[in-house]
């Protein structure tokens, strides 16, 4: 079976190739994927003929085209999506006040990667480091600044004296 994006009628090929023109509106954009919409809030899926429709014909939202922000309770672990883009003052379940939003969660994450590129980096710095070579060699090779470097290696060993 195939279906207009336009008119959404519903018909059975006669031929193994795909027609040119949708048999009932006659239109050529028949099988176009950008006239097909789905909303993001509530899952709906309608044909849309001009591509951008101003609100979801299913929930009437006018933000369709962005996903919901999620809430989890720190507290309950309970998890929620907000309505429009208030803030939620407390939790729905156990009502408290201690939630995180899904923004968080992932500023968390970018954090947590750039610490692991810095345990990366400092395990390298100290390993050329024990290895025999100089802070200014080190700097010079990496293309990182000598005071980083020199933190990192003083940090790593604070009872020898550096070598510079």
């Amino acid at each position: 079976m195939l279906r207009c994006a336009r008119c959404s009628y519903e018909w059975s090929p006669r031929k193994d190739e795909l027609p040119k023109r949708c048999p009932k509106c006659r239109s050529i954009k028949w099988n176009d994927p950008h006239l097909t919409v789905t909303c993001l809030r509530c899952g709906h899926t309608w044909n849309s003929h001009n591509g951008t429709p101003k609100r979801c014909p299913s929930c009437g939202t006018h933000q369709w085209s962005t996903p919901p922000r999620s809430f989890t309770c720190k507290r309950c672990g309970y998890s929620w999506n907000a309505k429009g883009s208030k803030v939620p003052r407390k939790c729905p379940m156990c009502s408290s006040k201690e939630w995180s939003s899904d923004r968080e969660a992932e500023t968390r994450k970018v954090v947590k990667e750039e610490s692991e590129a810095d345990i990366m980096m400092e395990k390298m710095i100290v390993g050329e480091y024990r290895r025999g070579r100089s802070c200014v060699d080190i700097s010079i090779a990496r293309g990182l600044p000598y005071s980083k470097v020199y933190e990192i290696v003083k940090k790593n060993n604070a009872n020898i004296n550096i070598k510079v």
